[in-house]
């Protein structure tokens, strides 16, 4: 490979100074606690998926092997459930100008779909031009821990409701 993966962190925001070009990452995640509030009469006490509003990044640091040279590829981002489903995935190009020995990559993603509890996992996946598969090169394991609330009385007639 003429890319060399170095590491990889998954955040809820990260910046780059524009002045010495370095990174800095905020709110690295590790576990994520959910409360979920079921609704009565809803006959959605435990929903089969759930939309979590959050922003978040995967960054990633890599090296070329060779200086000189342009290096392309395409970037995979999957997010597996406890269950094995895929729960998302996304393709970023990168290239890599021959001036540059390092690249960080910056996937920003808004929401998540939370299926249970458990580990879910964040691949990250690289396919160089040229080669016809893609290779994993790190997993970012994301607890989910969900509690439920009380349910909450809602007149599901209400205008302003908006049905499950």
């Amino acid at each position: 490979m003429k890319l060399k993966h170095v590491w990889s962190v998954l955040c809820k925001e990260s910046t780059i100074n524009q002045d010495d070009n370095v990174i800095s990452l905020y709110g690295v995640l590790e576990e994520l606690n959910i409360t979920l509030t079921p609704i009565k009469g809803s006959g959605a006490d435990s929903p089969e998926k759930v939309g979590i509003p959050i922003n978040y990044e995967i960054v990633s640091m890599w090296i070329k092997n060779n200086k000189k040279e342009i290096v392309k590829a395409e970037i995979e981002y999957t997010l597996v459930s406890p269950t094995g489903k895929e729960l998302l995935k996304t393709i970023q190009n990168a290239e890599i100008p021959e001036t540059s020995k390092r690249f960080r990559s910056r996937m920003k993603i808004s929401g998540i779909q939370v299926e249970k509890e458990g580990e879910y996992n964040f691949r990250v996946r690289i396919k160089e031009l040229g080669s016809d598969i893609f290779k994993t090169v790190c997993e970012l394991p994301l607890e989910i821990k969900i509690q439920f609330s009380k349910q909450q009385d809602v007149n599901l007639e209400d205008k302003h409701f908006v049905k499950p």
